[in-house]
């Protein structure tokens, strides 16, 4: 941590300013002297002096000049405008200061209720002076209230050579406090900061602040300025920044405990033996003053319990912040009060990212398409702004489209191995594989679809996304549809990247167009593939009805846009989404370029992930892995499903838009499928025997436009809780069979046209909640 503790600028350390016929004169005198005596160069400002032009020029200047205010209450004080006046002057000061305040230290002579009240001869006062002017009187009485508010050193019964000496050392410690070190002309700070002073400022408060949010989004920078802000506020304050990492060190707990209680009992001799040692020190050390402690990058809550063990230590109007990408991590609201810091807006971005390129916010002509494309890839992260504003700033304009490109193809390094913590931090090796699973293959996709597919390979899907979700790793946005920020999609994908930087067949995970070709072509494929994607463009004519959600945003977007999502690289190219509805005709026809051999998967013995979007498979599929989970082949050119197929752990099955005639023939036993979409197979006139999928959950047979019957063994499908025919006009009958069905929930039937009639006491079913039906001539 670095720590600016010089005043080079400021020509006075201390500004004494007092009403000397209120304090004596040996007061101010004496207190001056032992200021000076110190080493605080101080300059004196005493209502008794008098005024000549040149004087308050100098005034005016030491004001400007100097770092603290000794502002010292007695009982005319308020009498006095010109020590009112100065005040007001001070606190402004202060207030311009921002972020880095000047520091205020109030001295009471006086009961300070007397200050913060304006009772008795301050009440006194301000009747005489609100006869004059009632504005000014109440400029002046705010200023009063806000100094109060500051606290500060009352001298009550006590001796003043003590008085003077306790004062000088508190100078001594607020001249002397840590003021960490931040980025100048931050962007957008102001309005991040204010509710978090707010409830800085309520001493009545709950004692601790979160401060959480996605790496990169400026935790550690807020926190810093919440703290330089904060700093005359309290009687002592400490940043521990680092908390993570510190840690994981050899003694690092310690370390840290140490830094504590040398920093808030300004003795850098403390020492602490242990763990145990340090934690009775600091409870000591911290439930006798009031103390503003700063707990940077915390990674779980062990972390602060062996700094903090029990909040009950604080003593009244203490504060302690924790900046982490955690949400949760605090969960008892009644002691914690959360600030989510949000991403920079688009103005903002462009601004912060422009300072980075060009110095200043407005750039030389003909940067500003490619500014936006840098700051839409952004999307808003001050960290990702900044290194790659760096970056630009050196290459000239002709070469930006190059520059550009190499940086979204590869995550800048400084990007990369920040959003990196947060995959680390991961509790478990499944929480990782999930991470991974979500940002190369289901971004976009239905979270409930998804956890389907992600508990068949064992990850616990429904608690592990909830996590990612609560670490800011991952959004859950409209639709119930998965959303990643594209840096943290790019992070998670290298990661695997670097797996095998030169053999993609030797990583865990493909979804690269080229990488997945190249693998299935040269039979290059490994043990190690668990997951490959494939998306080759299908018939054009689907586009023109048919969106997609985005895999970044989550939302949707029509080919007819151009495939480009505004939230990604203009690279991105947009898949498919299931269950659609389509009118179209589902001939497909195969360039030889996209035929593959089955051997391609013989090798990839662990594949759980396969997608393989209007490619054409050659050769023997007993190929085909036993242990896949999910199997997504739109377009597939099979007439039926071969018998030779052995997939007991398949949980989704997705052939839409294919050529099958035929599911399968015979009784085909897929004990783990839960979702088995067929939708826009128009050549399919009947269904399978369905009686060998005792978990099937969902069938989802949508626009398979001559399907003239479902057959009856549907009823066999004890778990079906979704049953969607909508568009298929020629069916002409429902199985009555379905009655059995205790949990089914949704029946679809909408499009039906040839349907004429429902099974009698359908309407009668306790488990079913949605019919839909329109269309059909009942």
């Amino acid at each position: 941590m670095a720590f600016s503790t010089s005043w080079s600028q400021y020509n006075y350390h201390v500004f004494l300013s007092l009403r000397g016929k209120d304090t004596g004169k040996g007061f101010g005198d004496h207190l001056y002297t032992a200021l000076e005596q110190a080493g605080f160069h101080t300059f004196r400002d005493d209502d008794e002096i008098v005024r000549r032009e040149e004087l308050d020029i100098e005034l005016q200047k030491a004001m400007q000049e100097s770092k603290l205010f000794l502002v010292v209450f007695s009982k005319d004080f308020a009498s006095s405008t010109w020590c009112l006046d100065q005040l007001v002057k001070i606190m402004d000061l202060r207030r311009r200061s921002f972020p880095h305040h000047i520091v205020v230290m109030p001295v009471f002579y006086v009961d300070p209720m007397l200050v913060s009240d304006q009772a008795d001869s301050y009440a006194a006062a301000f009747a005489s002076h609100e006869e004059n002017s009632k504005e000014k009187a109440e400029i002046w009485r705010a200023a009063l209230r806000e100094v109060s508010d500051l606290g500060g050193m009352v001298l009550q019964d006590g001796y003043q050579a003590e008085f003077v000496q306790d004062i000088v050392k508190e100078v001594r410690k607020k001249l002397n406090r840590p003021i960490v070190h931040t980025p100048s002309h931050l962007i957008g700070i102001e309005s991040r900061l204010a509710d978090i002073d707010l409830w800085l400022q309520d001493s009545s408060s709950v004692p601790i602040g979160i401060i959480y949010g996605i790496g990169g989004v400026g935790k550690t920078t807020i926190a810093k300025e919440v703290f330089n802000l904060s700093l005359d506020r309290f009687e002592a304050s400490c940043f521990l920044p680092n908390i993570r990492e510190t840690s994981k060190q050899p003694n690092g707990m310690v370390f840290l405990q140490k830094q504590l209680l040398n920093t808030v009992l300004y003795d850098k001799n403390v020492k602490v033996n242990n763990e145990a040692d340090g934690s009775n020190k600091i409870k000591d050390a911290i439930g006798c003053r009031r103390v503003l402690i700063v707990l940077d990058d915390v990674g779980h809550l062990e972390q602060v319990n062996m700094i903090v063990a029990t909040w009950d230590w604080l003593y009244k109007g203490s504060k302690i912040i924790i900046t982490t990408r955690h949400k949760r991590l605090l969960k008892d609201d009644k002691i914690c009060r959360k600030f989510r810091i949000e991403e920079l807006g688009d103005d903002e971005s462009l601004q912060l990212f422009r300072q980075h390129v060009f110095g200043k916010s407005n750039p030389n002509d003909g940067f500003m398409e490619h500014s936006l494309r840098a700051v839409k890839y952004c999307c808003g992260i001050p960290l990702a702004l900044r290194e790659w504003g760096t970056f630009l700033s050196d290459i000239d304009i002709s070469e930006w489209n190059n520059a550009l490109d190499k940086l979204e193809a590869i995550l800048h390094n400084g990007i990369f191995k920040v959003l990196r913590v947060s995959y680390d931090s991961l509790k478990d090796d499944l929480g990782r594989r999930l991470f991974l699973h979500i940002a190369c293959f289901f971004i976009g996709m239905e979270s409930d679809y998804v956890t389907k597919i992600l508990d068949g390979c064992e990850l616990f899907a429904k608690a592990g996304i909830q996590d990612l979700v609560d670490r800011f790793l991952l959004t859950i946005g409209e639709d119930n549809r998965l959303i990643m920020h594209p840096l943290l999609r790019d992070m998670a994908r290298e990661i695997v990247r670097q797996e095998s930087p030169d053999d993609p067949g030797r990583r865990s995970r493909l979804w690269s167009h080229d990488d997945s070709i190249s693998v299935l072509r040269e039979n290059t494929g490994t043990e190690a593939i668990r997951g490959i994607i494939l998306n080759i463009q299908g018939p054009m004519t689907e586009g023109k009805h048919h969106t997609d959600p985005c895999t970044s945003c989550g939302k949707r977007h029509s080919y007819d846009d151009g495939l480009i999502c505004k939230s990604t690289s203009k690279r991105r190219v947009l898949g498919f989404i299931r269950g659609q509805s389509v009118d179209t005709d589902c001939t497909t026809s195969f360039s030889m370029s996209h035929e593959f051999e089955m051997k391609a998967l013989q090798k990839m013995r662990n594949l759980q992930l396969l997608q393989l979007n209007y490619a054409k498979l050659k050769g023997n599929y007993k190929y085909l892995p036993r242990s896949l989970i999910w199997l997504s082949w739109h377009g597939s050119p099979l007439k039926c499903m071969p018998s030779c197929l052995h997939l007991e752990k398949l949980v989704v099955l997705d052939m839409q838009r294919s050529s099958l005639k035929h599911i399968w023939h015979g009784t085909k036993f897929l004990p783990a499928l839960k979702i088995l979409d067929i939708s826009a197979c128009h050549s399919l006139i009947t269904t399978p025997d369905f009686s060998g999928l005792p978990c099937l959950e969902q069938l989802v047979l949508v626009d398979c436009i001559n399907l003239t019957e479902v057959n009856e063994s549907i009823g066999k499908v004890e778990k079906l809780v979704s049953l969607n025919l909508k568009g298929c006009r020629k069916l002409r009958k429902l199985p009555s069979t379905v009655l059995m069905l205790r949990q089914l929930k949704v029946i679809v039937l909408s499009g039906c046209l040839k349907l004429d009639e429902l099974p009698h006491g359908l309407d009668k079913m306790e488990s079913l909640k949605v019919l839909q039906a329109d269309g059909v001539a009942l």
